[in-house]
């Protein structure tokens, strides 16, 4: 069973309003959240609408009322899942009333599109009984299986023995056994009413003892050829395992190759930013050394000294025009701030547009990528359209050829029960006639010696006997010339029914090869339904593509008029208000400076060359620091140069072992082409076996009919024996269907695989240090011996009982063995496993347990269709690629989906 979708109202600590939570297109789940937030729940909710348990909950007369969100009176889940390919839709409601509750159980099959055909049945108990049967495991088989409940991992191991053959039972499915030792039963009772007597007619068993008489020698020439083709599908099977081995190889060497691409790029990356900072530190440290050549301290302070002089004596005379100099320089000042930051903001705008701009033509790029792989898909599923169709429409010419040859084989086969019909008929006749002659034969021999008469018990005269002699010997040859009369008859007949018979056997073949075609024409026809429908998707696919292109060009062509308008980043700034208005304030306080009737200019001069002495007065401190730091520099750089000399080493060594897998790609195709080929010849093989199957089959039919006829020729004793023997093989059959017979020996032939695959889990877990061992025999103290199901484990320490391990170990030890019971039920459904829970207990385990759990879940995921995780542990939830984050809030709790790649 696998979970797809599911939507809950009023359930636990969910609220009233409806929650839809979508699993479809996530393969490893971890439902995090705080501690009550709700996240079992969720499992609880899926166990209720399949089975209408939940924990906590079974076996309580009012467990559905306890479900019930604080408050509430009706609650429904509704889960959509998925079994065997089919997709399934199960709702479960509950409304609870002051009288009497109302409950209701819904369950549907998806087929024609989005809709449900409704599978529910009349009442609730049948409808449960028709979706279990449909899952096919019970919730007590589930909650020990693939269900590890909240603090309830070591549910399995903590039962006793009998519990644990009853759990291991309903997943091995026994009841059937236990239904077919009724049906033995049952048909051992018919048997006792079935002792009747049988005529048996002699010249129809001779006859077609006769027909059938070839029959062993082509029986062995038909397992000779099977037995050379078996041969042959071996080797063939060999061959392939082989040429599988060398392709796994390739396939992991092209892999080695990629991981060596994408190393190579990140060196090249690595590179590439160790000769950028080269450049950077260079640049600051030539420039270093060439401000330190030109600063001169002392010159500075005179000329700062001479130009301090000037300006004093100017100031003097001009101290109104330096009030407004200093009222210029303060607005010159924010006008420069309000300029520098405006750039800043300006530029940000520009570079985020851009950024944006970059992203779309990526996903462009993207999108155009995958449509051109779609449409090679689509192309190629086009000429398997057409290839299939071309292959029916041959089928269909041939079918309408052979109908002619199936009318007449029926029609053939008709004539040859009526003849055959007339033929025994004549047979019985003959030999009732014959029993009844040689019973006249008899009465002749009596009467020659009978000397009282059976009927009147009168003495019986030399002349009485003459008379009956004669109408005894008159009654004889009347019954030999009636048998004769049957043998003209026959022998014509006879004749007729052996060339109806080879006639017939000539349609058969015929028959025969109409049916197979038939059967191949309808395989052909769903496969190319699958084909076509995989075809419609794609072009669904194809046309969402479409549109997420165009729309991606149209974001694409507004973002690049963004950017055009955006570039022009001075005049953007010269518009703005603030700025005109300080620049005004500027213009009114040089006019006012021009009326002042003072020389502006060379006030201005001597300002200017007094702001530049200071400023390279400032400078000069940051030089000093500068060289100072010219050493640290120094040593940068030679890391650097060291690192990008590694690098380039790196890439040196890349380039090499790329040299080695050129040809990968010309032996991939290759190794294909033969697997082909292979593949081709294996399926001609398993054809012809089964043509032979079918001809053996029919052999071993005309064997046991043989059989069967040279029986009927012995006593009726011997037919009694045989019904006695049979009814005695049912006995049998009953008795070893019971749970002492076949079943036992399932359960026992199921633990070994159970403990193979959960030790194997278990060997990682431990480091290859813990064991799992399942008796299914205890010895007694007594002698002998008896049934049980005891769990050992075997450590470092010896063997020793479950009990005795700590909390840790026991969680390690109870995943390896439900690891390990659900794949017995997956094999039992003839499936791949489906979906595992693991309902917290992460908490028992330490740092390293928790990497080890951690890991091994990645590893096992692959075996499963969907893997679901609770925990509020940050250090796994983190480790997770899917997060569903359960939140409780007012209204009930609501869940949020984040995906970390």
């Amino acid at each position: 069973m696998i979970p797809l979708q599911i939507q809950l109202k009023n359930f636990l600590s969910y609220g009233p309003e409806p929650q839809t939570i979508d699993f479809k297109q996530y393969h490893l789940i971890c439902l995090s959240g705080k501690n009550g937030h709700g996240k079992s729940a969720l499992l609880d909710a899926i166990t209720w609408a399949i089975w209408g348990q939940a924990r906590k909950t079974s076996g309580n007369s009012k467990a559905d009322q306890g479900l019930l969100h604080l408050g509430q009176k009706h609650m429904f889940v509704i889960l959509e899942f998925e079994v065997n390919g089919q997709h399934y839709r199960v709702r479960r409601e509950y409304v609870h009333t002051k009288s009497k509750p109302f409950a209701s159980l819904d369950f549907g099959i998806k087929q024609d599109g989005d809709k449900f055909t409704h599978l529910t049945d009349k009442t609730i108990k049948a409808t449960q009984l028709k979706i279990e049967k449909t899952i096919g495991i019970t919730y007590d088989a589930f909650s020990n299986s693939t269900f590890l409940r909240q603090g309830q991992s070591n549910e399995f191991s903590k039962k006793s023995p009998k519990e644990r053959k009853d759990i291991l039972g309903n997943i091995l499915q026994l009841q059937e056994f236990e239904d077919q030792k009724k049906i033995a039963q049952q048909h051992a009772k018919k048997l006792l009413l079935q002792y009747n007597t049988q005529v048996s007619i002699q010249h129809r068993i001779e006859t077609e003892l006769e027909e059938l008489s070839s029959t062993p020698e082509q029986y062995k020439k038909v397992q000779a050829e099977i037995k050379t083709l078996s041969s042959t599908k071996k080797n063939l099977i060999e061959q392939h395992k082989e040429l599988l081995i060398k392709k796994n190889k390739l396939e992991e060497e092209q892999k080695q190759h990629k991981e060596l691409l994408q190393q190579q790029a990140i060196v090249q990356k690595n590179l590439n930013q160790t000769k950028q900072s080269i450049e950077k530190i260079a640049l600051i440290w030539h420039q270093t050394d060439k401000q330190a050549a030109r600063s001169n301290e002392k010159e500075l302070k005179k000329r700062q000294e001479a130009l301090q002089e000037s300006i004093q004596k100017s100031n003097k005379a001009l101290q109104e025009k330096l009030i407004l100099k200093d009222e210029y320089v303060q607005i010159k000042e924010k006008l420069n701030a309000l300029l520098k930051d405006e750039e800043s903001k300006q530029n940000k705008k520009y570079n985020d547009i851009n950024i944006e701009f970059i992203k779309e033509q990526e996903q462009l790029t993207q999108i155009i990528k995958q449509q051109k792989l779609e449409q090679a898909t689509m192309s190629t599923l086009s000429e398997e359209i057409k290839a299939i169709t071309i292959d029916i429409e041959s089928i269909n010419k041939e079918i309408q050829n052979n109908q002619k040859t199936i009318t007449q084989y029926h029609q053939h086969e008709q004539e040859f029960e009526t003849t055959k019909y007339q033929y025994q008929k004549l047979g019985v006749q003959g030999t009732l006639l014959k029993q009844k002659l040689n019973e006249v034969q008899s009465k002749i021999n009596e009467s020659s010696h009978q000397k009282i008469c059976s009927l009147c018990q009168q003495i019986v005269n030399e002349e009485s006997k003459e008379s009956i002699k004669q109408s005894l010997s008159i009654e004889q040859t009347n019954i030999e010339k009636t048998v004769e009369s049957l043998k003209e008859q026959a022998t014509p007949l006879k004749k007729k029914f052996h060339k109806q018979y080879e006639l017939l056997q000539q349609y058969k073949k015929d028959h025969e090869h109409s049916i197979n075609i038939t059967v191949q024409q309808e395989q052909l026809v769903k496969q190319l339904n699958k084909t076509k429908q995989q075809q419609s998707e794609l072009q669904k696919t194809i046309s969402q593509q479409e549109k997420q292109k165009e729309q991606c060009l149209k974001k694409a062509e507004k973002l690049k008029k963004d950017l055009t308008k955006q570039a022009d980043i001075e005049k953007n700034i010269t518009g703005l208000e603030s700025v005109k208005s300080l620049r005004q304030q500027l213009s009114i306080i040089e006019q006012k400076a021009k009326k002042l009737g003072y020389n502006q200019q060379e006030h201005q001069k001597l300002e200017q060359e007094l702001l530049e002495v200071n400023k390279q007065l400032d400078s000069y401190d940051n030089n000093i620091k500068n060289i100072s730091e010219q050493a640290d520099r120094k040593a940068q750089l030679f890391a650097l140069f060291k690192a990008a000399q590694e690098n380039t080493f790196q890439l040196q060594a890349i380039d090499t072992k790329l040299q080695q897998y050129k040809q990968e790609n010309t032996q991939v195709n290759s190794i294909q082409e033969l697997e082909q080929n292979l593949l081709k010849q294996e399926k001609k093989v398993e054809q012809e076996q089964a043509d032979l199957l079918v001809l053996k089959g029919s052999l071993e039919q005309k064997q046991k009919k043989q059989n069967t006829l040279t029986k009927e020729l012995n006593s009726l004793s011997k037919e009694v024996k045989t019904l006695h023997q049979e009814l005695v093989d049912y006995q049998e059959i009953a008795k070893a269907l019971g749970k002492d017979g076949i079943q036992a020996l399932l359960i026992e032939q199921a633990i070994p695989e159970i403990e193979q695959e959960a030790n194997k889990v278990l060997a990682r877990l431990t480091h290859n240090q813990t064991q799992i061992f399942i008796e299914s025999l205890r010895d007694l103290k007594k002698g002998g011996s008896k049934e049980t199901l005891d769990i050992k484990i075997s450590d470092s320490y010896g063997i020793r009982d479950y009990e005795l391990f700590s909390g840790g170990e026991a969680f390690r030890i109870d995943f390896a063995l439900r690891i390990g019971i659900s794949k017995l039920l997956a094999r039992k459904a003839g499936t791949t496993l489906q979906t595992i829970f693991i309902d917290e207990g992460f908490g028992s385990q330490d740092e390293e347990g928790l990497q080890l759990m951690m890991d091994n879940i990645y590893k096992v995921q692959d075996e499963f269709a969907k893997v679901i995780i609770v925990s509020h542990l940050p250090e796994m939830k983190e480790q997770f690629p899917v997060q569903f984050i359960v939140e409780k809030k007012r209204s009930g709790s609501t869940i949020s989906i984040i995906e970390q790649g």
